[in-house]
């Protein structure tokens, strides 16, 4: 169950003059473990790169397309956005006295375009299938749509059943690229969609965790 409800302060980022979306929310896993979902900050790159160190080689691929590990520069990419063109939600737990993050979900602006981003979520493979991707893919589509971006596309292994079966619960179309038949797009209109469904984000089984969406760590892109 949730423990606090969703605060969307606008904030400005020093040096950047667009607004970003901070994200606050605290809710029980199945365990009754605390999750807080929040924007992500530079200071977050030691958890990040925790994060990464965790993952399978399955779960790497899956994100991007490849077993390889990122970059020491890739992952201070990520965890330094540009709030003008990036944005970007962590799931966090506390564990050990200290933070850790078990799920991001973001997106960058396409290139060549202004409002269209493109989106990517890699969920830590001890916290899927419990519900935390249909809740960072869907805070991250309010962020986006109240930041003024229009279209949220992805791209995505074929294979991916899974990821398949969350990207259609929260509104993408789904198209095989054209000549491949290993890789899979997705397209959400941001027209279309409201405001974030409490009842959807909350649909809950026993002990009030969120239902399971089949969320794995699959979706590629920024």
């Amino acid at each position: 169950m949730d423990t606090m409800a969703p605060e969307w302060a606008a904030c400005v980022t020093a040096g950047q003059d667009a607004p970003a979306l901070g994200v606050r929310r605290v809710r029980d896993a199945r365990d009754g473990t605390p999750i807080f979902l929040r924007a992500i900050e530079p200071g977050d790159l030691d958890i990040e790169r925790e994060l990464v160190d965790r993952l399978s080689s399955r779960s790497r691929y899956m994100r991007l397309m490849s077993a390889r590990k990122p970059t020491e520069d890739e992952l201070i990419r990520w965890t330094r956005i540009d709030r003008r063109r990036e944005g970007a939600v962590i799931a966090t737990i506390r564990a050990g006295g200290r933070e850790r993050l078990i799920g991001v979900a973001r997106y960058a602006i396409d290139d060549g375009a202004t409002e269209i981003v493109e989106c990517a979520i890699v969920i830590d493979d001890a916290w899927q299938r419990q519900g935390l991707g249909r809740m960072l893919l869907s805070s991250l589509i309010d962020l986006a749509r109240r930041s003024g971006m229009r279209q949220m596309v992805g791209t995505m292994l074929t294979e991916n059943d899974a990821m398949k079966g969350l990207a259609r619960s929260v509104g993408f179309t789904l198209s095989r690229q054209p000549g491949s038949a290993f890789v899979t797009d997705l397209r959400l209109d941001l027209d279309t969609v409201g405001e974030p469904d409490e009842g959807r984000l909350q649909a809950s089984g026993p002990s009030g965790h969120a239902a399971n969406h089949g969320d794995s760590p699959a979706l590629a892109g920024s």
